[in-house]
């Protein structure tokens, strides 16, 4: 009976893959192995699909296990990264400001995450503690809002990370990003490594390693679906949904 009622219950899925309806799927039971071997078949064919076909080519699930995106994204997090429209059709691209996941031009193999702030062609400014732009086609530079940033953090943008000197804010550096790539910094300016440090891979300011091409990026961030936490000294359980994706435009 128990399986009964889980295969009938899954059936909602498992009918979208087998021309099969409800009605057949719940009278064909000739014997109660028979019925377990095709539920477990069923649940087979479901995690195949979801491994082999949606995995690789929708989405992918990432637990977070850094504190760059403090506070937005926290340590522990899990999130989920969409992939499709971005690795199938050359016209969608990354926006400012969107949460990417991705694999820096390093030795290392650890995907990071991080925020997208130039886009291809465009040049950054870090000036005042502040991030300014001078999008493809203009020729003044707009200081982005950021309002997304920790009271810690804004007003504290430098190319060096750690720290934010009166003698650092006070000068300006440009960046020019080359027109097939991204510059991404963390939300956790001051506790960062990121595209300003090609993500401590050591470079020079001209190096390409500040960048990465759409062929790094594993994919946009578009919902946290749980987080675990220390809660008095236990391990702590949730369901939440996206709440730290902002698109704040550039301030005039």
């Amino acid at each position: 009976m128990l399986f009964y009622l889980l295969r009938c219950d899954i059936l909602r899925v498992v009918k979208l893959f087998r021309n099969k309806t409800l009605t057949e799927y719940c009278e064909s039971f000739p014997e109660p192995w028979g019925g377990i071997l095709d539920f477990v078949k069923d649940v087979v064919v479901i995690f195949a699909v979801v491994l082999l076909i949606i995995r690789p080519i929708f989405f992918a699930p990432f637990q977070v296990k850094q504190q760059s995106m403090m506070p937005n994204i926290l340590d522990g997090e899990y999130i989920l990264v969409w992939k499709l429209p971005y690795h199938t059709w050359s016209y969608a691209n990354y926006q400012r400001n969107d949460v990417v996941v991705f694999l820096p031009r390093t030795d290392s193999d650890k995907y990071l995450i991080k925020r997208v702030i130039g886009l291809p062609g465009e040049t950054i400014r870090f000036f005042d503690g502040f991030v300014w732009v001078k999008p493809v086609g203009e020729e003044e530079f707009k200081k982005l809002d950021e309002s997304f940033l920790s009271a810690e953090n804004l007003g504290n943008t430098c190319v060096s990370i750690s720290f934010c000197s009166v003698n650092e804010k006070s000068e300006k550096v440009d960046i020019v990003i080359p027109e097939d790539s991204y510059f991404v910094m963390g939300d956790n300016r001051l506790h960062s490594r990121d595209a300003r440090s090609c993500f401590l891979a050591g470079c020079s300011k001209d190096d390409t390693a500040h960048f990465l091409s759409k062929a790094d990026i594993e994919g946009k961030v578009f919902s946290v679906f749980a987080r675990i936490w220390d809660e008095n000294d236990k391990k702590s359980f949730s369901l939440t949904t996206a709440r730290w994706i902002t698109h704040p435009d550039i301030q005039e």
